[in-house]
């Protein structure tokens, strides 16, 4: 029998870095992003950027986060990002948190 701390949502946590490797094709155009990320996903001939999962962006508190108004985010292809999955353990919801600054070479 499950516990009531058990079935709390949040105790097991899993955290992510990787790469944007898709933006601007999710529908109904919420601001979600394909990420690679690294230790799952593998590259390009493992997973292509078609089978990467989408993953949710936070906006910050000063945007309305409702339809139709405030802005999208602004990921760019190639952006190294932070982040949590959702559904903990299953590791399938991510949700970018954001971004790390690197020097594109």
């Amino acid at each position: 029998m499950k516990t009531m701390q058990s079935e709390f949502y949040g105790d097991i946590s899993r955290w992510f870095v990787g790469v944007v490797e898709e933006v601007g094709n999710d529908e109904p155009k919420l601001g979600r992003v394909k990420v690679r990320i690294y230790g799952i996903h593998g590259d390009r001939e493992q997973v292509p950027i078609p089978d990467l999962p989408y993953a949710q962006v936070l906006v910050p508190t000063t945007e309305p986060g409702i339809s139709g108004l405030g802005r999208n985010p602004m990921l760019a292809e190639g952006a190294t990002v932070f982040g949590i999955f959702m559904d903990g353990k299953n590791s399938q919801l991510p949700l970018v948190m954001g971004s790390i600054p690197v020097v594109q070479v």
